[in-house]
């Protein structure tokens, strides 16, 4: 499709149109097929599969659950929304999908990078149980392996039953400012993560070609982000149980959500080893043929 807009709006620079558009439609041939984690032992997903038919891509996924042995099936999605790794660009590299589980909600946010998939996937309980919502971040390789017998869909994976996930969040680690190192690609370059009456609130400043853009604030949700603890810490620490878990790995993580009217932007956030690491999913609304897109930003204190 090509599109002339050059006065189409943008939120920085990477964003910005400066003459005719053309964007090839998303070849998504990369992302089909059978996925298995790459830790075999892993208390979240242990694989998914990704299929097309009728012009839409859906994803199956199956829970791991080590202390039967079984894998439970989640049943089949329709994919939100396909990601490239630029505005101009047509190479598939994300995509979303959302599962009600019933007992729980969770949103998967994919990347796909040298022949592997990343699945970020955030989950809200909504069974009253009290549980903290909570985060898990692993990776998956193509397999040839058989699917699992699909039998009765089950939507229980093992982490769900994680302690640490009856105690709260502390937001308090991500409450600062947060700037990134590299301005020069005309990304975002500033977070400032505020507490307020135990909500954390998140204001993002973009880099502009004429000075910084503020996107303004908006509340963030907060997740455990459980993937050192929950991916198999049990067999390598040699415990027992859930409750013989140590909880010294879990942090903090959030998500945001902006609408400027003509793009959308799904942000997530983690902390890792001192820095904020950032996912952008941006979504464009308006008839400008930008592509949908996914990038990553690094923040340092």
């Amino acid at each position: 499709m090509t599109v002339t807009q050059p006065t189409a709006r943008f939120m920085r620079t990477r964003d910005q149109v400066s003459g005719p558009t053309h964007v090839e439609p998303i070849d998504v041939t990369s992302m089909l097929g059978a996925w298995r984690n790459t830790n075999h032992s892993t208390w979240g997903i242990a694989r998914a599969e990704m299929s097309r038919r009728d012009g839409a891509v859906y994803m199956r996924v199956w829970g791991a659950d080590p202390t039967t042995g079984h894998t439970h099936d989640w049943g089949e999605e329709a994919v939100e929304e396909l990601y490239t790794d630029g505005p101009f660009s047509s190479r598939v590299c994300g995509f979303a999908v959302t599962y009600d589980l019933g007992h729980a909600r969770t949103r998967i946010e994919a990347n796909m990078d040298h022949g592997l998939t990343v699945l970020a996937a955030f989950t809200t309980f909504t069974d009253g149980s009290g549980r903290a919502n909570y985060l898990t971040r692993e990776f998956y390789h193509r397999t040839l392996d058989p699917s699992p017998a699909v039998g009765t869909r089950t939507t229980a994976r093992a982490d769900d039953g994680l302690p640490v996930l009856r105690g709260g969040v502390d937001p308090r680690p991500l409450a600062h400012r947060w700037t990134n190192p590299d301005l020069t690609r005309g990304n975002l370059s500033e977070v400032l993560c505020t507490l307020r009456e135990g909500q954390l609130y998140v204001n993002v400043t973009a880099t502009g070609p004429d000075g910084p853009i503020d996107w303004g604030e908006v509340p963030a949700t907060v997740f455990l982000d459980v993937t050192a603890t929950g991916a198999g810490r049990a067999r390598e620490l040699l415990v027992g149980s859930y409750a013989d878990l140590p909880t010294a790995d879990v942090v903090p993580a959030f998500t945001a959500r902006y609408d400027h009217g003509f793009m959308r932007a799904s942000l997530h956030f983690r902390l890792n080893i001192g820095l904020l690491v950032a996912a952008v999913l941006s979504e464009f609304t308006d008839d400008s043929g930008r592509a949908s897109y996914y990038n990553r930003e690094v923040f340092v204190r």
